[in-house]
């Protein structure tokens, strides 16, 4: 859709987005989620969590809008998971959404983000104070773990520590400018992160 006829978001309270809400809505879900499933077939709208699966969820959003924040840490890196949970946890930052994954192998592409490992997604409301500062720190924190911070929704990463996440970078970056040396395909994401 263009500018013009992309849905707006909902008008909410911004109280409605408080740490206490959004324990209780996570509490709730996990709850309300089978203890185990296995050797069965699921629709994929049974699949996926609520937030996914119902039409026109990106529209519910705090007052100032939400920062996608995921990331990936390798198996053996529980404890770094465990580590950054807790500080998450102990920085009252209410997530609307917190959706854990265990991936397995990623991609050939340079800039894959899946690799075997934890993969930790949070929508967090924008305006909280200090959450840029925060984050950046999770990002030390996950690259010095091995780990990486996913590129396809991402809106704040520092150029500094994408090297150090993805170690193939230095190869994408010389076919771009062998495949594209005036930069005519360029985006947001590229122009800040000097992809």
């Amino acid at each position: 859709l263009g500018p013009a006829r992309r849905p707006a978001p909902l008008p909410l309270l911004p109280r409605l987005f408080g740490r206490l809400s959004a324990t209780a809505l996570n509490e709730l879900g996990y709850r309300a989620a089978p203890r185990a499933r296995t050797g069965e077939l699921q629709p994929v709208g049974a699949f996926f969590r609520a937030l996914d699966a119902r039409p026109h969820s990106n529209r519910v959003s705090p007052t100032g809008g939400r920062i996608h924040y995921a990331f990936l840490v390798g198996h053996g890196q529980e404890e770094t998971l465990r580590r950054i949970t807790g500080r998450i946890a102990r920085s009252r930052c209410p997530s609307f959404r917190a959706v854990l994954r265990r991936c397995g192998e990623g991609g050939p592409g340079w800039l894959s983000f899946p690799a075997p490992g934890w993969h930790l997604s949070l929508d967090l409301p924008a305006g909280l104070p200090g959450l840029a500062r925060f984050l950046d720190s999770l990002d030390e924190e996950v690259a010095a773990a091995g780990g990486r911070v996913s590129l396809t929704e991402d809106a704040r990463l520092r150029p500094g520590a994408l090297a150090a996440m993805y170690p193939r970078l230095p190869d994408f970056r010389a076919l771009r400018a062998e495949l594209d040396p005036n930069g005519a395909f360029r985006s947001d994401l590229s122009r800040r992160l000097s992809l």
